[in-house]
């Protein structure tokens, strides 16, 4: 009977080896292309008074990329600079962790109830009940960088074939989650001959990676489950604060001219999505 243990083990651990390879190689088909995508978007250009508006340009390495468009807006008389940017339905403040930021969230209004959707309670959020553009269901978050560095972050979840607003919390997005950030000074580049050096260290940095791509999934992790990826049927509009550092004083003020334009600039999209709807039919 004894004799029969060792090749019995070996047989069930090339059968466990096998079922692997076979089910990974099954998770491990690539993403649906997206429908909409950057191309739409060819020459447009939003138009908001008070905004000189501009495209940046989107880095897109296939149909599957999450990303759409981009535009950055100079504020006349004011140094405060804004960034837009419409992407497929994404965890915004999850992606923001994994890169080493510091995400708080400032404030949300997901619902009719009015300023009863602020939270928490503070002398910043006090002076926003009356900047809420009505109707437009939002979350306001204070992103830090591990400089200390701060910016006012806006986002809403809009239907990509509309462009209609709902009140959908952007961290009930699937893509992408994380526990712990990845080290910003390490790049994946495999398995090399310095990595025997620091043997615990590279393999901890590695796993680190590879635990966060997998949405912290255990399935995903092991590669039997394809990764969750953005979501096609919403969008994430992001608005964003640049070049004027943001500070307690100034930043109830920050927070109002993000608000207008993320309301500004989501208009001109719903505008320019109602016409391209409207020629298709």
């Amino acid at each position: 009977m004894r004799k029969h243990i060792v090749p019995s083990l070996l047989v069930i651990c090339m059968l466990l080896v096998a079922f692997w390879l076979v089910a990974g190689r099954f998770s491990n088909k690539p993403f649906k292309a997206f429908d909409l995508t950057g191309a739409d978007f060819a020459g447009f250009t939003p138009t908001v008074e008070g905004m000189t508006l501009r495209t940046l340009p989107v880095t897109v390495r296939d149909e599957a990329e999450p990303n759409i468009v981009a535009y950055l807006a100079e504020c006349e008389g004011s140094p405060l600079g804004l960034g837009f940017r419409l992407v497929h339905g994404y965890n915004m403040p999850m992606c923001m962790k994994i890169k080493g930021y510091r995400v708080e969230e400032v404030a949300r209004l997901l619902s009719s109830q009015g300023a009863a959707g602020i939270a928490p309670n503070n002398s910043t959020t006090q002076q926003l009940n009356n900047s809420i553009p009505p109707g437009l269901p939002l979350q306001i978050w204070r992103v830090i960088s591990s400089t200390g560095d701060t910016s006012i972050w806006v986002t809403t979840m809009i239907r990509s074939f509309d462009f209609s607003v709902t009140p959908v919390d952007i961290c009930s997005m699937a893509f992408p989650r994380v526990d712990i950030p990845d080290d910003p000074n390490w790049v994946p580049q495999g398995f090399r001959l310095a990595d025997l050096a620091h043997p615990l260290q590279s393999g901890r940095l590695y796993f680190r990676a590879r635990w966060n791509a997998s949405r912290t999934d255990l399935l995903t992790f092991l590669r039997l489950r394809q990764p969750a990826w953005a979501n096609e049927e919403l969008l994430t509009y992001v608005s964003r604060s640049i070049a004027l550092p943001v500070s307690p004083e100034n930043e109830a003020m920050v927070i109002r001219q993000v608000l207008a334009g993320h309301a500004a600039v989501l208009k001109e999209l719903q505008r320019w999505r109602t016409a391209a709807l409207f020629r298709k039919d």
